[in-house]
């Protein structure tokens, strides 16, 4: 099967819009999110109301819920500012959508969840919170989001423990194929906001049968978000991250 793997949207439309548009010309069957659909950016009514209609595999990411949060909304702040604005424009539908995400998924292949196996809100983003992740999980494919960084931890067990090495998605058609013994930390990068100086939305898929991962990085309007900011209200310091991928 070939999941189409999607994280970090961040309520950016344009973004999510163009990922959707280059992954139908590859072809998937299903949809694995890793959570973050609201914050950052405006849209996230309209993206979760994309989600639905894609019948996402979904877990949460911390922005999903601080958005549920009103003691974290309360606390003031940029982020929760715009979170609950956004829960505010919810609907109904979209609100209890969101709230029945779980904050993991697990089938015999793979462990789904937006940080590591070993708490959602931790980062996976060098050698030694790889090596954490994979002793909290059994599945031979961990699927992650989180830090905005595309790319992937491939691990084969030697004598002390896992040999581990990563390789960072940065081109704008990445490949590989994993062999029958290694194991996968797979984060597809951030749709919305990406951190890796790319300005470019991020997205894999990933063939389970194949062990294959296919990773890209597409163009957007980034006029459009920066009009979507303007229109609502939203800090510019915003577009000006977008801009250069940070």
């Amino acid at each position: 099967m070939r999941y189409l793997l999607l994280s970090d949207i961040h309520g950016n439309l344009p973004a999510f819009r163009a990922v959707i548009e280059d992954a139908l010309t590859r072809g998937f069957d299903r949809v694995l999110f890793m959570g973050d659909a609201v914050g950052y950016y405006p849209d996230g009514e309209a993206v979760l109301t994309a989600l639905r209609k894609l019948e996402v595999r979904a877990v949460l990411g911390n922005h999903d819920a601080w958005l549920m949060d009103d003691a974290f909304l309360a606390e003031g702040g940029m982020i929760a500012e715009i979170l609950a604005w956004q829960r505010e424009r919810l609907s109904p539908e979209n609100l209890a959508y969101l709230k029945s995400w779980p904050w993991e998924q697990r089938t015999e292949r793979y462990h789904q969840v937006h940080g590591s196996p070993c708490d959602p809100f931790v980062y996976v983003d060098d050698l030694e919170p790889a090596r954490e992740a994979l002793s909290c999980s059994d599945r031979p494919w961990i699927l992650i989001g989180h830090t905005h960084l595309a790319g992937l931890f491939m691990a084969i067990e030697g004598p002390k423990g896992p040999w581990i090495r990563y390789r960072a998605f940065l081109e704008e058609e990445n490949r590989v194929k994993l062999g029958p013994k290694a194991r996968a930390i797979l984060n597809p990068g951030s749709v919305g906001q990406p951190r890796d100086g790319l300005p470019l939305a991020a997205y894999a898929i990933w063939d389970d049968e194949a062990r294959e991962v296919e990773a890209y990085r597409v163009p957007f309007d980034l006029f459009e978000v920066r009009r979507r900011l303007k229109q609502e209200g939203f800090p510019m310091v915003l577009y000006e991250r977008l801009r250069v991928g940070r």
